[in-house]
């Protein structure tokens, strides 16, 4: 099967339109005609209805199936030639959210000289977003935030590099920012802001919020860490973030929970692709060796 041909009768079938397909590919009616036409004979079947009722092109219940599948076929076609192309030219990936990750590559880039030229960076703002990409294969290696110590997943392997508590964050107008700790209760007069849903954060947040009944606490939810940070620092707003996303913001004083719940950074590689790419595989192992230098924070068990 000629996959130009399979291309061509997958957009023809999305677009019903010879016209629209042609003019899509820069190429003449008559050729899409013809690929189709090769299909046909190679499959045995019609596959577009060409009767035209109404006007409007159709496909056939044969035409039907081959659409379901050349998604899948030209989807599989587009991975292999991303994969052979990265292992002719030797790429690697690292996914890292830009807060979280961004804390260690001062670390690790030193060390990683060798991959300077091949080195991919794939970032996300979602440490649950990251870790579905990691599970699925999309990223080999990456570092995230969860609010459990272990993910509990035999398909990865898990290095441990830093645990956190939970803390408030407030202006130094803030009353507030003159307490060392406080306990929960003791701020459900006030608005926070924190990440909306889709972040680890809101996750810890909520749960937070439902351990110490405080459900009639007013909240306001952004998309951005830097946006949380600038309210809480331009208002009486509280931030409810960890230390790492904020780290020496000078407008900001932090305030310490009781009983603070806890974020887990940790390293987590796709144990089957970290077996398949020879050079990721390499690299792979060079970051595990390096953040096992740092020391485990907490017990993964």
């Amino acid at each position: 099967m000629n996959l130009k041909d399979l291309l061509y009768f997958n957009h023809l079938a999305h677009t019903l339109s010879f016209t629209a397909t042609a003019e899509h590919f820069y190429v003449s009616q008559p050729s899409i005609s013809m690929a189709i036409k090769r299909l046909e004979n190679e499959l045995d079947t019609i596959l577009i209805d060409r009767k035209r009722i109404h006007k409007k092109l159709s496909l056939t219940e044969t035409g039907d199936i081959l659409y379901r599948y050349s998604h899948q076929i030209l989807k599989s076609v587009e991975q292999a030639e991303e994969e052979i192309h990265d292992f002719k030219h030797q790429i690697v990936y690292f996914g890292f959210l830009p807060t979280i990750g961004g804390y260690f590559m001062s670390r690790l880039l030193p060390h990683l000289e060798k991959f300077s030229s091949s080195m991919k960076f794939i970032e996300e703002e979602s440490s649950d977003t990251m870790l579905e990409l990691v599970k699925t294969g999309k990223v080999p290696i990456a570092i995230i935030g969860s609010d459990e110590p272990t993910f509990n997943d035999n398909s990865l392997i898990q290095i441990p590099l830093k645990q956190e508590d939970m803390a408030l964050w407030v202006s130094k107008s803030n009353p507030l920012s003159t307490k060392k700790k406080i306990s929960p209760t003791s701020c459900k007069e006030d608005v926070f802001i924190s990440l909306e849903k889709g972040y680890m954060h809101h996750r810890i947040f909520d749960d937070w919020v439902r351990s110490h009944h405080l459900n009639s606490i007013q909240t306001i939810y952004t998309k951005e860490i830097q946006t949380a940070l600038s309210i809480a620092s331009s208002t009486n707003m509280i931030a409810f973030l960890s230390d790492i996303l904020v780290r020496e913001h000078s407008g900001l004083v932090k305030v310490e929970l009781e009983q603070p719940p806890q974020i887990y950074i940790s390293l987590i590689v796709n144990k089957k692709i970290h077996q398949s790419n020879t050079f990721q595989t390499e690299f792979n192992q060079t970051i595990i060796d390096l953040t096992k230098s740092f020391g485990k924070p907490f017990k993964v068990e």
